[in-house]
């Protein structure tokens, strides 16, 4: 039983996709299957069950798999005694992040991390659709909101909260709602289907179902058109912290609370014995997203005492 073949069985394990291990390896989806299927008829185990479009472990595979990722951190933990290789990370990452924050925030964080590591190759790939790690092959995927896959790993890079926005254009020709229920008549920007809104205000639940002119799968477009008066958005805070800053958008209903998408999160499959490629990706997102949340607070805090002073100026010269 060699230790490459055994190094694909958990690989495989982790990421539930033969094209994606294989890319990963620079091996065939081929390959990899003749590697599992060696692996099995030496162990006379049955170790995934595999069809046309998927791959599962079975029980006596799950079983095996801690085994084996013992004996292959065993081994790691002795190579590294000698190697200082294992202390410059090395190899392929595939990424998934909202086309928004992607941009804004992961894309430059990326862009930075590979300067620093430069032995490593990361795919990002930016869509607002979920994305599922084991079936799409992903190592990592940053998502907003609440979670609900207790299947995966999730890291808190930061605190984040949804917000609601407009523009003063908007703002100024349909007037500006002060319950949110006063959503329900005015022009909304829906993201995919989620047409219900829901709020939290003095510990009442509501939920909005809201309409309006432009419905789409991409954040993006949607927060263009709330910028170019189209109507109103309810959008990650950390994806228009810029254009509440500069008031080209304006919060609404800030004393209600958005019930949901309450942080920016890391997902990944597995924290068992966490390649060294994943494990610096992860410390420098967290460390990223912390400074960028620091600078914002400042902006946002600069930009009210802008507000202020202009108010104290106009007092005082009337």
């Amino acid at each position: 039983m060699d230790i490459q073949g055994m190094r694909i069985f958990a690989r495989v394990a982790a990421v539930q996709n033969l094209s994606a291990v294989g890319t990963e390896l620079g091996l065939t989806p081929g390959t990899i299957s003749k590697r599992i299927q060696a692996l099995e008829d030496e162990l006379s185990a049955r170790l995934f069950d595999r069809t046309t479009r998927s791959i599962r472990i079975t029980e006596e595979g799950a079983t095996f798999l801690a085994h084996v990722e013992r004996i292959l951190a065993e081994i790691d933990a002795a190579r590294a005694s000698v190697d200082d290789r294992v202390s410059k990370p090395k190899g392929k990452l595939k990424v998934a992040a909202p086309s928004g924050l992607g941009r804004r925030y992961v894309a430059p964080a990326v862009c930075a991390f590979l300067r620093d590591y430069p032995e490593i190759e990361v795919q990002l790939d930016l869509q607002d659709r979920p994305v599922n790690l084991q079936e799409d092959g992903y190592d990592l995927a940053v998502r907003t909101g609440a979670l609900s896959d207790s299947s995966v790993i999730a890291k808190r890079l930061a605190p984040d909260r949804h917000v609601i926005a407009a523009s003063p254009a908007y703002l100024a020709r349909r007037g500006r709602p002060v319950r949110a229920e006063d959503l329900s008549s005015h022009g909304c920007l829906v993201l995919g289907d989620r047409s219900q809104w829901p709020f939290s205000r003095n510990g009442i639940e509501t939920t909005v179902r809201v309409s309006g002119p432009l419905k789409s799968n991409n954040g993006e477009l949607l927060c263009q058109a709330a910028l170019d008066g189209n109507g109103i958005i309810r959008v990650s805070e950390f994806e228009i912290m810029a254009e509440l800053q500069s008031g080209r958008l304006v919060q609404l209903l800030a004393d209600h609370d958005i019930t949901s998408n309450v942080a920016i999160w890391a997902l990944y499959p597995s924290a068992k014995h966490m390649l060294p490629r994943m494990r610096v990706l992860l410390d420098f997102l967290t460390d990223w997203f912390r400074d960028a949340r620091g600078q914002a607070g400042n902006g946002q805090a600069a930009a009210r005492a802008a507000v202020q002073r202009e108010s104290t100026a106009s007092a005082v010269g009337s």
